[in-house]
């Protein structure tokens, strides 16, 4: 009897295995875009009747493939995707009652036989509103059923609805100033209706607050102004030329510099309603090609390598004895040598480092106007150091180096500038090979040395407007 059963057993198994072998060379013999392809087909949904903002289950088949839903000629979200027979659909509140339709990315449709049935329960507000409230500013608006509200204006002006749900809208204030009327909008079966949710809402004109100016602007960005406020910024101007505003919310101001603005220091006046002006002066601005290789408000004291070895009491890091340089930001790399060697206690291999993705395209043919010109801001602390730039190769015919007395800046910042075309003779590109090196110079040298320094740029000439220094001659030939 239970050599019987047993052999049973197997023979399930094995007819088991055939079927699902079977099965396996069905789905083996489409392809991808020939399922994909399937006509879908609904064959019923439920509930038959539902409100809007609840959910509806449709059936059928191939509704896995399904992109856009709608209910009558008004398009549904689609929530969930539960298997290739069902999937689910919510229901919009602006929907009205009508044939349900889904469409696949092939185009194909499904409709069902009958219609949905839309219903819209009346909203109610339970809770008095504040009696005022400032533009840009959130109000909660509490009551029942209201996620059948479609619309909610002050005194006529549409209201963004930021958050919605059975008992709790959020609600921005809009811009229009003075006591007004709340009200929602909402469907019925016989159209659009109303409700009165204040009779005298007194809308607040606040003044924008700014999170902060740009550091530096330049030629080829746009310009980001963040803050509180800012779509009630009005127009705004540089050095008394106005700019066109490419875009504008509640928290951030874009725009270009116009392009008769000059390299040099720059005054930003931004104007609100209500007849204030918000003035940011002596804000630097670069009308050329620009690019940034290293900044420390961004950058890492990483992406210089310290050789502990050659010196074992070097500290280096983010800031140290100083204050910042005048621009852009508040932090620098500060690197402090404590053994005297001539040997690199710093490497910083740009080309590998720098967040920019064309580093290794500034010295090529027309690139910078063929005259591209590194600045960075350095302060030694009024002590002598060396400071060795390699361009296409590590030797020494591809060094130069700024040494002693030459490297010192004396006691502040000082913003040099090295013009690179000719820097190396004969070579005429970066050949991802960009490097700095730092040391106290000699085995001699007087330590501690101090190298401190910060924006790492670019530029298409030399930017004697904000006191730049060139010292490309000073340089030690290389070789």
């Amino acid at each position: 009897m239970m050599k019987n059963v047993y052999k049973i057993i197997m023979l399930l198994a094995v007819l088991a295995g055939v079927l699902i072998a079977c099965e396996a060379d069905l789905e083996i013999d489409q392809t991808v875009a020939e399922i994909k392809s399937e006509q879908p087909t609904i064959t019923g949904f439920s509930p038959g009747s539902a409100p809007v903002n609840s959910l509806v289950d449709i059936d059928g088949t191939f509704l896995n493939f399904a992109t856009e839903a709608y209910i009558g000629d008004v398009e549904a979200t689609i929530t969930s995707r539960i298997t290739g027979q069902r999937l689910q659909i919510l229901v919009p509140n602006n929907a009205i009652s009508g044939i349900i339709k889904v469409v696949t990315d092939e185009g194909k449709e499904a409709v069902s036989t009958s219609m949905l049935t839309v219903t819209y329960p009346v909203p109610t507000v339970t809770t008095a509103l504040p009696a005022s409230g400032d533009v840009n500013s959130l109000i909660n608006i509490i009551g029942t059923d209201l996620v059948g509200v479609t619309g909610v204006t002050f005194g006529g002006t549409a209201a963004n609805i930021e958050f919605q749900e059975s008992q709790a809208l959020v609600v921005r204030v809009p811009n229009n100033v003075g006591i007004v009327d709340v009200v929602l909008s909402y469907l019925t079966s016989a159209g659009t209706a109303t409700l009165e949710a204040s009779p005298a809402f007194e809308v607040i004109l606040p003044q924008p607050t700014i999170g902060g100016f740009p550091a530096v602007l330049t030629r080829d960005n746009e310009v980001i102004i963040a803050g509180q406020d800012m779509n009630l910024i009005t127009d705004a101007n540089i050095n008394g030329v106005p700019v066109v505003i490419n875009s504008q919310s509640p928290t951030e101001l874009r725009f270009d510099v116009p392009s008769s603005i000059v390299t040099g220091f720059v005054d930003i006046d931004l104007n609100f309603q209500g007849g204030g002006t918000i003035t940011q002066a002596g804000t630097p601005y670069i009308n050329g090609q620009f690019e940034q290789l290293y900044e420390f408000d961004s950058d890492p004291a990483s992406v210089f390598d310290v050789d502990f070895s050659k010196d074992p009491n070097a500290v280096a890091g983010i800031n140290g004895n100083v204050p910042p340089p005048p621009f852009p930001g508040s932090n620098y790399y500060a690197l402090e040598m404590n053994t005297a060697t001539s040997s690199t206690v710093a490497r910083a291999k740009i080309h590998q480092t720098s967040t920019s993705s064309t580093v290794n395209n500034i010295m090529d043919t027309g690139n910078y106007g063929d005259n591209p010109v590194l600045h960075f801001w350095m302060n030694t602390e009024n002590t002598d150091m060396a400071f060795k730039i390699y361009i296409g190769g590590t030797g020494s015919a591809n060094r130069r180096s700024l040494d002693g007395p030459d490297a010192n800046s004396g006691s502040g910042w000082k913003l040099y500038a090295v013009r690179l075309n000719g820097f190396i003779p004969g070579q005429t590109s970066i050949n991802n090979v960009f490097e700095l090196r730092i040391t106290p110079g000699s085995s001699g040298a007087t330590v501690p040395a101090y190298f401190n320094f910060d924006w790492f740029i670019v530029t298409d000439s030399v930017l004697t407007e904000f006191g730049a220094v060139d010292v490309t001659d000073t340089f030690d030939p290389a070789g």
